[in-house]
């Protein structure tokens, strides 16, 4: 076989991947080259005949003939036998390694299934230093006889976690816990690469470098230089409505507090007044990696009411655990209770939707695929949730409802589910597209008009009044045009479709807005106009949000 002298630089790689082998598997072929120097052409030569032998064709050879070409013979191939693995001395079975037996006597094939498990059973298990070495007992017959040592070296173990920078961001043994480096416990080389992607994940700190580590005595000392990151939130207004002789105080609070006592528990809480006697409350309580085990803890509480019709509460316990360092899973108990607040006319009852007290218990499930950002960056990002709900409800005044409301069962099943897709994506320079679309729906054959699930205000369908529409689904798509004008502040337009039962169908709204990011706050102002597809729009009925959330 005859290759020109200036062969391709990527031809040993390409060997070495075994992705020529099939076009060399003919008796031979010839290629002209011209010569540049011996020196380089013999190493040429070294190194395709090795690679050709690491690939299984032991009896290849590769000469230099009188034109300075390479005649390449590749002869023909070597197979495995049953190949010998031994931990220091004592042999152990290996199944990936056993199953090459009868196979092309491959060394890349061999070394990379080596690695993997050499990886996984030692590296992973306080061995990083652990290699497997390969020696050729005998070649008889085309055939190869391997031996395989692993040699473990020093068992290491996790001694302390030092941070550099901020040192007092976070709490010592919270991170290291957090970060599933825990003292004494066998060294991971997992769990120490995944440092960084980790950390990126909290949005309370960030990595000033990449952390550094060291070996001494069979421990292992790592450290990590860390920022804090201004993360909690706080916005608030409070107003005043003359209703009659009367005053009323209405207004709103949102707070959102991310690493409560140094140690990663987020607490947010919303309340909003927006009439005399209508007023949501709602709180969330979570910390991941909770007393020093793998299980994050979430806690819930939601209030609603409505006028002087119904008062709703909604309180859920639960636990998250990490499958991977940006995918979890969750699970918790729902106690959702209905209360009728009062009692309604014959003409109410005829022309109202029903409205029941019940008490529904519930089992959910939820998946998160990373964090939602606290506020709008300019780069790529995604994330997703999906939620189920399994439960049973049970009417508590069956027998004191309206006769035209007791067509329904009195005990019965509910299910629950939704999911939420956030896409952004940053287009040239100082341009980014956001999606959110969402989906949620609920079954029960004995929904009440307190049961449905709500829909409008700024955290979803914006141009709306906040709960405006109640329905048993929504599919809803925000999309938001930004353009930053500097790394922290944009301007943006907005536009928001979503699809409802057909009594309502297709509602839209559209706006515009501007995001002013300080170093100790974040300037909001938000106009958007809500319409139903097919109607024609009043600007006058628009929606306007304003407000400053200070970030500390």
């Amino acid at each position: 076989m005859y290759i020109p002298a200036k062969i391709n630089a990527n031809l040993n790689r390409i060997l070495q991947k075994s992705l020529l082998f099939s076009f060399l598997y003919f008796s031979t072929f010839s290629y002209a080259y011209s010569q540049n120097s011996s020196d380089s052409l013999l190493q040429q030569r070294n190194k395709i005949q090795d690679s050709l032998i690491r690939s299984g064709f032991w009896e290849a050879k590769v000469v230099i003939d009188q034109n300075n070409g390479l005649q390449i013979e590749k002869g023909r191939p070597y197979f495995w036998k049953p190949i010998q693995v031994y931990n220091g001395q004592i042999p152990i079975a290996v199944q990936n390694v056993e199953k090459l037996s009868g196979k092309i006597a491959n060394q890349y094939v061999l070394n990379k299934k080596l690695r993997n498990y050499v990886r996984m059973n030692y590296h992973r298990k306080g061995f990083p230093l652990a290699k497997a070495n390969l020696s050729i007992s005998s070649l008889e017959e085309n055939q190869v006889e391997a031996i395989v040592r692993i040699n473990p070296q020093n068992f290491i173990v996790y001694d302390s976690l030092e941070i550099d920078g901020d040192s007092r961001a976070v709490n010592v043994p919270y991170l290291s816990n957090l970060l599933s480096l825990r003292y004494n416990e066998p060294f991971d080389i997992k769990a120490y690469n995944a440092i960084g992607n980790q950390i990126d994940q909290i949005q309370y700190l960030r990595l000033a470098s990449s952390p550094t580590l060291s070996f001494a005595n069979n421990k292992a000392k790592i450290q990590v230089n860390l920022q804090k990151v201004k993360s909690n939130q706080f916005d608030a207004i409070i107003g005043l409505i003359p209703e009659g002789n009367r005053t009323n105080l209405t207004g709103q609070v949102d707070a959102r507090l991310r690493n409560l006592f140094k140690r990663g528990v987020g607490l947010d809480v919303f309340w909003q007044k927006y009439s005399a006697n209508s007023q949501i409350l709602n709180t969330s309580f979570r910390q991941s990696h909770a007393f020093k085990s793998p299980l994050g803890l979430n806690f819930g509480f939601e209030l609603l009411q409505e006028d002087s019709t119904f008062l709703q509460t909604d309180l859920q316990l639960g636990v998250q655990y990490f499958i991977w360092s940006n995918f979890s899973i969750g699970m918790a108990y729902q106690r959702l209770s209905n209360n009728i607040l009062r009692g309604f006319s014959e003409e109410e009852i005829s022309n109202l939707n029903p409205l029941r007290s019940s008490n529904t218990n519930a089992v959910l499930i939820n998946f998160y695929w990373r964090n939602e950002l606290t506020y709008p960056q300019l780069s790529n990002y995604s994330f997703a949730t999906l939620n189920f709900g399994f439960g049973n409800k049970k009417i508590t005044n069956f027998s004191a409802l309206p006769t035209a409301w007791q067509n329904v069962p009195e005990v019965s099943n509910s299910f629950s589910t939704g999911t939420k897709l956030h896409f952004q994506r940053v287009l040239g320079k100082r341009i980014l597209l956001e999606a959110v679309p969402q989906y949620a729906i609920i079954k029960n054959p004995a929904l009440s008009q307190n049961d449905l699930l709500r829909l409008g205000g700024l955290q979803n369908l914006r141009g709306f009044d906040r709960n405006f529409f109640y329905s048993p689904y929504y599919g809803l798509l925000n999309l938001n045009y930004r353009y930053f004008l500097d790394q922290r502040s944009s301007f943006f337009l907005l536009t928001d479709l979503a699809k409802l039962p057909k009594n309502i169908d297709w509602v839209y709204a559209f706006g515009a807005g501007i995001d002013v990011k300080s170093q100790n706050g974040w300037f909001r102002i938000i106009y958007a106009l809500g319409n139903q597809l097919g109607n024609k729009p009043e600007f006058s009925q628009g929606k306007v949000h304003f407000g400053y959330i200070a970030v500390f």
